[in-house]
């Protein structure tokens, strides 16, 4: 890898990896959704332990009043299971199977959450069933949820939040925090130094993958292709970056 394909790769996941605030505080949050503290967080199932635990320490200090786990079991989940494994130094068959049970495991073991306070969907197994799952989780349990912080893998956080916002009411107040930033140094290695991340070439095939969804043409998920997701502008810049890459590196477009 070279810098213009580090830089394109850069461009692309800091178009992906949304926060809408740089970092968590109470004045932070108070500006974007007009509280200091949400009513709940949704951390939606993926390969990535640091998914759950950015949820768990938003919790932990205090910026929301219940969490939710959404994943039940599909292509990520032995990966997670694997990674988890590693943290807890256990064997594979001594946690449970979903994505979001795997998730609460953390939660409770981890960091001592209670389980009053985590709700979970073990049976989702895409962003729209995650979305909708936790809303029925939310009405079932009546919590309220006027604001909401979604926390996913920060390569899918920009479609999830784009999912989430044709199933939640308008009134209701998303507040995007990727639990990381990711960014690449010029031989592509990750310049985040954070344990159990995206194994191989999977953040590569991962980041194109999401521009080719999102952009709204016949091959995508908006309204000119597969009508999964609203009209998404994706930035003129992001589309260059997706096209040197897949000139230069087209091994990397396994995912479109």
């Amino acid at each position: 890898m070279n810098k213009e394909i580090a830089d394109a790769f850069n461009c692309i996941i800091e178009f992906l990896a949304v926060r809408d605030l740089k970092e968590m505080s109470k004045d932070a949050l108070h500006e974007v959704c007009g509280a200091s503290k949400a009513d709940v967080i949704i951390a939606l199932g993926s390969d990535l332990p640091v998914v759950a635990e950015t949820a768990c320490r938003l919790y932990k200090a205090g910026y929301g009043d219940k969490l939710i786990f959404c994943g039940g079991i599909g292509h990520s989940t032995m990966n997670l299971k694997k990674k988890v494994a590693k943290i807890f130094n256990v064997e594979l068959d001594q946690l449970p199977e979903s994505e979001a049970e795997i998730y609460a495991c953390l939660a409770k073991d981890k960091y001592q959450i209670e389980s009053s306070s985590i709700f979970i969907d073990k049976t989702s197994t895409n962003t729209s069933e995650n979305i909708k799952n936790a809303i029925q989780i939310l009405k079932k349990h009546t919590i309220k949820h006027q604001q909401v912080i979604l926390i996913q893998d920060p390569i899918l956080q920009k479609r999830s939040y784009i999912t989430a916002l044709d199933i939640f009411k308008d009134s209701q107040k998303i507040i995007n925090y990727a639990p990381i930033i990711p960014k690449l140094n010029l031989d592509g290695t990750l310049v985040n130094d954070i344990p159990y991340l995206w194994e191989g070439t999977r953040l590569y095939e991962l980041a194109l993958g999401e521009v080719y969804r999102l952009r709204d043409d016949e091959n995508g998920y908006g309204p000119n292709g597969k009508r999964f997701l609203r009209h998404v502008d994706v930035p003129e810049e992001v589309n260059r970056s997706f096209e040197i890459i897949a000139d230069k590196m087209p091994e990397y477009l396994a995912r479109c």
